[in-house]
């Protein structure tokens, strides 16, 4: 009898898990480089605006790759989560200088300070997806914007 109850809540557990994680689809509507939101500490200089249809409701993971008119190449990835102090706005501010990893050039703080400014970007992808990707997921969103 008690492992009829275990499995029965097993299931009714699982069933829920599935059916209860789902996540509201985005729509990518805009995506900016803003320069004008530091007050003289130098640290967000550059940030990356990104704006969807409608405000997240849930936690996603972005890509983002940023391409400048002299072909100077910004990647990066991470975690997108709802406002909790605006949680009707419908965009993300990211700290471009946060996308600098491992894999980044020598010198990508200088790279971004002199060459990541609104009207030298030729292009800036963005991904999103559900999770991190393990492999080759698809993203649930993506959309590149140009001429920035």
């Amino acid at each position: 009898m008690v492992r009829q109850f275990a499995i029965v809540g097993t299931l009714i557990l699982g069933s829920l898990l599935m059916t209860g994680c789902s996540k509201e689809p985005v729509k990518l509507q805009s995506a900016q480089i803003v320069a004008s939101l530091d007050k003289g500490s130098g640290n967000f200089d550059r940030v990356l605006m990104i704006c969807f249809d409608k405000p997240l409701s849930s936690d996603y993971y972005h890509k983002v790759t940023i391409l400048t008119k002299e072909s100077v190449k910004v990647e990066g990835e991470g975690t997108l989560r709802p406002l909790a102090s605006d949680p009707d706005n419908k965009c993300q501010l990211r700290n471009v200088y946060t996308y600098i990893n491992k894999d980044s050039p020598i010198g990508a703080r200088e790279l971004i300070k002199d060459y990541v400014v609104p009207g030298n970007i030729s292009q800036i992808l963005v991904q999103v997806y559900n999770q991190k990707p393990e492999g080759k997921e698809r993203p649930i969103s993506e959309r590149v914007f140009k001429n920035l």
